[in-house]
C-alpha cells in the first residue's frame, strides 16, 4: 500500500506544482532512507528490521522540519516497535485476512487474539477503488498521512518574509 499512497501523493504534487518545493529541501542523511528497505529484506530478521527503524527514525528526525516527516516518524516508531517485539514481522489480525482473502508475506505473521504485542498490529482494512486490498496499522495511517503532507501542502520556506509587522 505504500508504494499506492507515494505516488499519488507524487501525481498530486505533480499536477499542483508542489514537487517543486519537494526538490528544495536541504535532506539530511538521505542514505538513510534506502538502506532500511534492503535491510528488511534479510534474514537476522529480530536484530536487522530494529535497526532498519532505527535508521529510518534517524532520518525522519534529522529531517523534522519537513513537512510531514515528524508524523513519519511516529508512524515508523509504531511499526518498528510492533515488529521488533514480533520477531522481526508485523502481526496481521487473520479475520481480515480472511475477510479480504489475503495470503501473508515474508514480513508478516498473523495472529487470532489481541496482547499487547499486537496493540499495534495491522487490523485495519483497505479496500482500494483500483481493486487492490490491503490490512495496515494505526502506525501506517500516521506515515501515509505525512507523506500526503510532505508531498501535497505547500512548504513555507525560510526565504518567505516574515508576517509579523514591524514595529518603528
Amino acid at each position: 500500500m505504500m508504494i499506492d499512497v507515494f505516488l499519488i501523493a507524487l501525481l498530486l504534487s505533480i499536477l499542483t506544482g508542489n514537487i517543486k518545493n519537494v526538490l528544495k529541501y536541504n535532506y539530511k542523511g538521505l542514505y538513510l532512507f534506502a538502506i532500511p528497505f534492503v535491510l528488511q529484506l534479510l534474514p537476522w530478521k529480530e536484530i536487522l528490521v530494529p535497526l532498519s527503524f532505527v535508521m529510518l527514525f534517524l532520518f525522519f528526525i534529522w529531517n523534522r522540519n519537513i513537512p510531514g516527516f515528524k508524523l513519519m516518524a511516529i508512524g515508523a516508531v509504531l511499526n518498528g516497535f510492533t515488529m521488533s517485539v514480533n520477531g522481526g514481522k508485523m502481526p496481521v489480525w487473520e479475520p481480515t485476512l480472511k475477510l479480504l482473502n489475503l495470503d501473508l508475506d515474508f514480513k508478516h505473521t498473523a495472529f487470532t487474539e489481541f496482547s499487547w504485542k499486537t496493540l499495534l498490529a495491522d487490523y485495519i482494512p483497505v479496500y482500494l477503488p483500483w481493486g487492490r486490498k490491503f490490512v495496515i496499522s494505526v502506525g501506517d495511517i500516521l506515515v501515509f498521512i505525512g507523506v500526503f503532507i510532505f508531498f501535497v501542502l505547500k512548504p513555507r520556506f525560510q526565504t518567505q518574509p516574515s508576517r509579523v509587522p514591524h514595529e518603528s
